[in-house]
């Protein structure tokens, strides 16, 4: 796999470019799907755990990844059960997505995607304070309005002039930081495996445990639910490979650029088919999240 940096690659063909272009909107819509598929699922639509979802997103990825995947190096599998990062980061995937997939109900499908995109925020802060990453002035100043934006979307509960912070802003933010330890755990272990070996650790260490938790409740699902929670996960699985497609395809900037759509997506979705509403000073906290995520991952400010 091509490395994809824009220092690395000053120039992009424009047939891989318009590739790029087709399989990041693919996977963008692979996302929102995903998304609004668990909102549904998860609420009035199906009350259906998150948990099962979870499991079948897990299951499908597991596949596409021994079956369908074929990258520079081989998938291995005993790494994932032998390697202390990669168990790291399975179960770091596991807690940053099941928070995420708990959130998405009870915050909507909207604020919840935007803050587990915090992840890029968290992840510069982490790569500073681990991996001794230069903190430049301009990363200082949007890293500290991602805060302020994070404070804003999440602190209002409705009544004028009141704040408040809960059990479930509280578990979206240790997932978005859950999610960001995973980011620097595979910045370290792309140098020895594969990315289908780490994607395949991810997927793992969610379905072993999540089959003796929502394993029992897939069996009483209605023909029509699993058909929904399968198409979930396929959407899952195969939004991320065209995001990696992308990445491949673009430059970082581009790339990013585009994936930011899918919050935008997931909010207009939510608004449109499950009445999701914000409060003001909530879209001008969700706006500082959203520009501030795009500055540093796409322009590393």
């Amino acid at each position: 796999m091509t490395k994809n940096s824009d220092t690395l690659l000053p120039a992009i063909p424009d047939a891989s470019s318009r590739r790029g272009i087709i399989v990041m909107l693919l996977s963008v819509t692979c996302f929102t799907v995903n998304t609004l598929l668990l909102r549904y699922l998860s609420g009035e639509g199906g009350g259906i755990a998150p948990e099962v979802p979870l499991l079948f997103r897990a299951a499908v990825g597991m596949v596409i990844v021994l079956v369908f995947f074929r990258g520079r190096r081989p998938t291995e599998v005993k790494p994932v059960f032998t390697n202390r990062l990669l168990v790291l980061r399975g179960m770091t995937g596991l807690l940053g997505t099941a928070a995420y997939y708990w959130t998405v109900p009870k915050m909507g499908a909207g604020p919840a995607t935007i803050i587990c995109n915090t992840y890029v925020i968290f992840a510069s802060v982490i790569a500073v304070l681990a991996l001794g990453e230069r903190l430049t002035a301009k990363r200082f100043l949007w890293l500290a309005l991602s805060f302020v934006g994070i404070v804003l979307l999440v602190g209002p509960d409705g009544s004028i002039g009141k704040m408040t912070f809960g059990f479930v802003e509280m578990v979206a933010l240790l997932g978005a930081i859950m999610a960001a330890w995973s980011v620097i755990l595979v910045r370290r272990l792309v140098a020895d495996y594969s990315i289908g070996t780490i994607y395949l650790s991810q997927c793992v260490w969610i379905f072993v445990p999540l089959l003796v938790v929502a394993g029992p409740q897939v069996v009483g699902l209605a023909p029509a639910h699993l058909g929904l929670v399968l198409l979930a996960g396929t959407a899952a699985g195969y939004g991320q490979l065209a995001m990696n497609e992308g990445y491949r395809c673009l430059s970082v900037s581009a790339g990013a650029s585009m994936q930011m759509l899918w919050p935008v997506a997931t909010t207009v979705g939510g608004m449109l088919l499950f009445d999701e509403r914000f409060a003001l000073v909530q879209l001008v906290g969700a706006i500082l999240i959203l520009v501030a995520v795009w500055r540093v991952s796409a322009k590393g400010a």
